[in-house]
């Protein structure tokens, strides 16, 4: 893998990432109570300003529902959370099974909402765009970096969302695209098997190219349907799975439960407070 930027983290986005992991897991569950401010400030070892803001951003992507006086409550993030939580799950689902299920999701909401934006981008991508979707196809054929084929396939579904001109199919590919990319080189290996088997997405470039609608809407379909099956074959039990690439991880991968919180430190500063 090439090297990147190391992320600079503020103190409460590691409060936000710990505690939405413990709700997510299951560590605190709907109904349930998170510890006062005043014991979140002891075990992050920050001061509360850090905690509050990280608890507005757990409510404000409906994990938590801050009470005036009355504490803090999780919530079912089922009922109350948008898809902007979608990315935070699958980086903070623990168990293998848990992680499948996240990505088969995902899976199954792009073949959804792909099939209908090929159709769109049929009918109203400029001229430009269908023949940048075509070299794009080409680009992803001819190059044998893993890493530039994975960047090749965002920059294709990018284009033709654009293309299909509908917003919220553009907001949802920006959500499964971070889904994606917080699994690192699971996402990258399964994108060049997927794009490898549907011979980089030529037929649908084809398709909404010669502005055939119909057939833009039915071979995307068809293909990402077969990716969704393939897939699924692929997080069977272990007896039954075909032989397949890497694929996300297995319950022997990961741990079964959460870790407890760890306290968060800065680096020293002489005018930290508490």
């Amino acid at each position: 893998m090439p090297l990147h930027a190391i992320r600079a983290r503020s103190l409460s986005e590691q409060v936000f990432e710990q505690v939405a992991a413990e709700i997510i897991t299951g560590r605190y569950p709907p109904g349930a109570q998170l510890p006062a401010e005043r014991a979140l400030t002891v075990v992050f070892d920050v001061n509360r300003h850090v905690v509050r803001e990280a608890l507005k951003r757990l409510e404000q992507i409906g994990l938590v529902k801050i009470s005036q006086g009355g504490g803090t409550k999780v919530l079912d993030f089922k009922r109350h959370a948008g898809l902007d939580l979608l990315a935070v799950m699958s980086e903070y689902a623990r168990a293998g099974d848990d992680v499948a299920a996240i990505w088969l999701a995902v899976l199954e909401m792009r073949a959804a909402i792909a099939a209908d934006a090929a159709r769109l981008c049929a009918v109203r991508a400029t001229e430009e765009t269908k023949q940048e979707l075509l070299a794009l196809v080409h680009q992803m054929k001819g190059t044998s970096s893993e890493d530039e084929l994975f960047r090749l396939d965002l920059r294709f579904w990018e284009r033709l969302a654009d293309g299909a001109n509908n917003i919220a199919y553009r907001l949802a590919l920006n959500t499964m695209t971070r889904s994606a990319e917080v699994k690192g080189a699971l996402a990258v290996q399964w994108s060049v098997y997927e794009l490898k088997k549907a011979d980089y997405w030529l037929p649908v470039a084809t398709a909404i190219a010669s502005g055939d609608a119909s057939r833009a809407e039915s071979v995307t379909r068809e293909t990402m349907r077969a990716g969704v099956d393939r897939f699924s074959a692929s997080v069977r039990p272990a007896a039954a799975m075909p032989p397949t690439p890497p694929t996300p991880e297995t319950p022997a991968t990961r741990q079964a439960q959460p870790a407890p919180p760890r306290r968060v430190r800065a680096a020293p500063h002489p005018a930290k407070s508490r």
